[in-house]
């Protein structure tokens, strides 16, 4: 909608100016912009989407999409482009100083997706942009912000396009726009944290004598290196040399001074050669000290940034556009209250502050040299001979067990009724088996892509009670939020017939619902949009789970 308002900045001399309504405004289109202008048009939620530069960045950064952030991609169905083109990294070998590595091997994340994919950030872009495009999104390149106000009716945006002043009124603004955030400089925000102080050197390039199927990543008193294989033979190579840490940093890097860095750590070398891309980067860990700022929403970047141990940085900004869009989404149709959007710094501003410490001690841990490092060296080496250990550090890397179950509002819908394997409020739910509409081989994950919010209704067999409280439920369900929930029947086995046939069944004949879920007879399991659990309760009490129903949507 485009509509007239009389100098709706105070900008002296503009007497009117035409201003473009929306309902979000996202300011950045690297991948979390990308995945937010995603989930968006999936939703049908109006948008626009600005971003200063002309074009997608032919530069990598990025490159490793975890578990997690795969689980979400097919949520919004876009993860067969990232299987396809991506390699599926099946873990690291560590080579702490010692001719015998140790390894950190990725099958042990319960997940479809039990690998690190490796792929160059120019490449998920495009693919997400293509997603995009192929359903009628488009983004607004070469749309630069220059002032973002914030007033009762939303939030008014100026930006300059081709030398023209462009101004925009948004319900909600999601700042995407990275680590050095103009928005979060317009709104005087401040990003908490510091430098690290380490030149890291990094790049594309191909190494002929090099024919690794693992991360490689080596680690002694010279510096450290890592190799990331991608799927066309070629590596992406990262790493820091202590004798390069002094002297004013410089960005661009020279193929010889890579070679000569590696020739320095690593005790044997490889021969590098045709570079697509080389570069330094020093690091920080910093966070803004709340990811909502009355309608504005920092996202990715733009609300966090840490060192780049363990490929986590990118994931992160994916998690957080995918806990932040069903919300404004739930919020924009009526469903929910502005509170429930703080919901989003309440449950990612943990995440990112645990990453933020890990990675930090990583860097120091790697730092270490001398008789610390030797310990260091001989802990690490004795440690990841355990496969409970390996476990730990493939379940972190992955993000599959980032769950929100610490939060108050969580908390507060924990049902202690239930058996102890059963999942909770804020847990992810992890994809299961099920047998439905004659078929053995439906999962949940397509469920969720496809409805959104999804209630499962456990019983044994046909209880006409039971199936009297879920068609009771469905209805009141519908009164309070029309066409948001579908609701489905889970009968563990028999032959369910009623009189009626709205409800959907499935048919836990793996037992998987059951056994990994913890669903008994009567429990209902709440799932939100984003794979997450909304509530899970026992009580089969009408009354009670509408009244849980109508306070999780505050």
């Amino acid at each position: 909608m485009v509509k007239t308002l009389k100098d709706p900045y105070g900008m002296k001399g503009a007497l009117s100016m035409a201003v473009i309504e929306t309902d979000v405004i996202i300011i950045g289109a690297g991948p979390a912009g990308l995945m937010a202008a995603n989930v968006l048009q999936k939703r049908g939620v109006d948008f626009v989407c600005l971003e200063k530069k002309p074009g997608r960045s032919v530069l990598s950064k990025a490159l490793g999409i975890q578990a997690r952030s795969l689980e979400l991609f097919e949520f919004l169905g876009v993860n067969k482009p990232f299987v396809k083109r991506g390699y599926p990294g099946p873990g690291a070998k560590i080579h702490l100083a010692g001719k015998k590595p140790s390894y950190v091997e990725m099958y042990h994340v319960k997940s479809r997706y039990p690998y690190l994919l490796i792929i160059p950030q120019h490449e998920i872009e495009e693919i997400l942009e293509t997603h995009l495009n192929d359903r009628g999104g488009v983004i607004s390149r070469e749309h630069e912000v220059l002032n973002v106000v914030q007033e009762q009716e939303g939030v008014y945006v100026t930006a300059s396009h081709n030398g023209e002043t462009k101004q925009y009124l948004a319900k909600y603004v999601l700042a995407c726009d990275g680590a050095h955030s103009k928005v979060r400089q317009l709104l005087d925000v401040e990003f908490v944290g510091e430098d690290e102080g380490i030149t890291f050197f990094t790049g594309d390039v191909e190494i002929p004598e090099m024919k690794e199927i693992h991360i490689n990543l080596h680690i002694n008193d010279r510096g450290a290196a890592a190799f990331f294989p991608y799927k066309d033979g070629s590596y992406r190579v990262v790493g820091f040399d202590r004798t390069r840490q002094k002297g004013p940093r410089r960005k661009e890097m020279k193929l010889q001074e890579l070679q000569t860095s590696l020739d320095t750590i690593l005790t044997t070398s490889y021969q590098v050669e045709k570079p697509r891309w080389l570069g330094y980067f020093g690091t920080a860990h910093r966070q803004v000290p709340n990811y909502r700022e009355d309608r504005v929403f920092f996202v990715g970047d733009a609300a966090h940034i840490n060192n780049p141990l363990g490929g986590q940085g990118m994931n992160i900004g994916l998690e957080d556009v995918a806990n932040l869009c069903w919300k404004i989404d739930t919020v924009l149709k009526g469903y929910a209250g502005s509170p429930f959007l703080d919901t989003y710094h309440e449950e990612r501003a943990p995440v990112a502050k645990e990453v933020i410490r890990n990675t930090t001690l990583e860097l120091k841990m790697i730092q270490l040299k001398g008789f610390p490092g030797k310990v260091r060296n001989w802990a690490g080496k004795a440690a990841l001979t355990q496969n409970w250990v390996q476990a730990i550090f493939a379940k972190a890397l992955s993000h599959v067990h980032n769950d929100y179950d610490k939060t108050p509002i969580n908390r507060s819908f924990k049902d202690k009724s239930l058996p102890r394997r059963a999942i909770q409020a804020g847990e992810r739910v992890p994809d299961q088996l099920l047998f439905m509409n004659g078929t053995t081989d439906e999962r949940l994950f397509p469920l969720i892509q496809r409805l959104g919010y999804v209630c499962l209704i456990y019983i044994d067999s046909y209880q006409p009670d039971l199936v009297d409280f879920a068609y009771a439920f469905a209805e009141k369900a519908n009164e309070a939020f029309p066409d948001m929930i579908k609701v489905f029947l889970v009968a563990r086995g028999g032959t369910v017939l009623t009189e009626r046939n709205e409800l959907p069944i499935i048919y836990d004949s793996y037992r998987h619902l059951d056994r990994n879920l913890g669903m008994r007879k009567g429990s209902m399991l709440f799932i939100r949009p984003d794979g997450h659990v909304g509530f899970h309760d026992g009580s089969a009490d009408l009354k009670k789970v509408m009244g849980k129903l109508k306070r999780y949507f505050i």
